[in-house]
């Protein structure tokens, strides 16, 4: 049988069907130290992708009948983009059919790779928020220039402040706090995927690159909920709703200035099209 396909019989013990065999790689980019509550986290989202794996052995855990293998890479010690490179690599090199990437200072659900998997599109991140103040939500609308200073190009991002919650969500870029890529979409790009000199995010820049270079589409499942580790507190969707509403006031206009808002469209599109008109 061709590679990457598996076989299973019907209830009726008919000839076998053929089913996909993806792999995924789990890919986690350390800075350094791991977090208790992440390690913890982690281990309990382990238990239940190898459950899910053995499970799609002999039934369908998901609409395409798929058969999961997870591969696990860890690049550690490293600056953030330059283990975004390196997992790609692995990635590429190990034939994955997809990657997932989990930041250490995440929490996630148990469930994450299933429910984002469910949405096939070309990059998709669960809903996430800033760790520091004023903790908006890491889905953007982004803007291109070019500073003739520096003669190199520029990004500025916004947050979509007024997200549309519990949703499949088109937007320019989302952060990578965890993110699941196609990894046909990397076997597009150009190297490097993630590695720049310029004042943008990899995670902003990634998604940029990859609709350009691509064709790509970027989408954030605000259904698919992460906590962001901080301290005292661990930032999710709760927490970030409650500091709007009495802290937000009292030290961000402060601290940051007046707050930008954007609003969304009809159809839930966070994009104003700058990001796909630019030449």
């Amino acid at each position: 049988m061709p590679d990457g396909v598996g076989e299973d019989e019907d209830m009726d013990g008919n000839d076998p069907v053929e089913r996909k065999v993806v792999r995924v790689a789990i890919s986690i980019p350390n800075e350094g130290h791991t977090l208790p509550e992440a390690y913890d986290n982690r281990a309990l989202f382990y238990i239940h992708v190898g459950a899910l794996a053995e499970k799609s052995k002999h039934e369908p855990v998901t609409n395409d009948g798929a058969i999961f293998e997870f591969y696990h890479f860890t690049a550690g010690r490293l600056l953030t983009p330059a283990a975004r490179e390196a997992l790609a690599d692995h990635a590429l090199a190990g034939g994955m059919d997809y990657m997932l990437m989990i930041d250490d200072d995440m929490i996630i659900p148990p469930d994450m790779f299933e429910r984002l998997y469910e949405n096939n599109v070309d990059v998709v991140a669960p809903l996430a928020f800033t760790r520091n103040a004023p903790h908006y939500a890491v889905i953007y609308e982004c803007k291109k220039g070019w500073d003739p200073v520096t003669k190199c190009d520029y990004f500025m991002n916004h947050f979509a402040r007024n997200y549309p919650e519990n949703e499949l969500v088109r937007c320019d870029a989302v952060g990578f706090g965890s993110v699941l890529i196609k990894m046909d979409v990397i076997r597009k790009m150009k190297r490097p995927y993630f590695m720049s000199t310029c004042g943008t995010g990899e995670d902003v820049l990634f998604c940029y690159n990859a609709q350009q270079q691509a064709g790509a589409k970027v989408y954030m499942d605000t259904r698919v909920k992460l906590g962001h580790i901080s301290y005292p507190v661990i930032v999710d969707e709760p927490y970030a709703k409650w500091y709007w509403a009495t802290q937000e006031g009292k030290d961000v206009k402060r601290e940051y200035g007046p707050i930008r808002q954007f609003n969304l469209n009809d159809n839930h599109d966070v994009r104003d099209g700058a990001v796909a008109n630019v030449p």
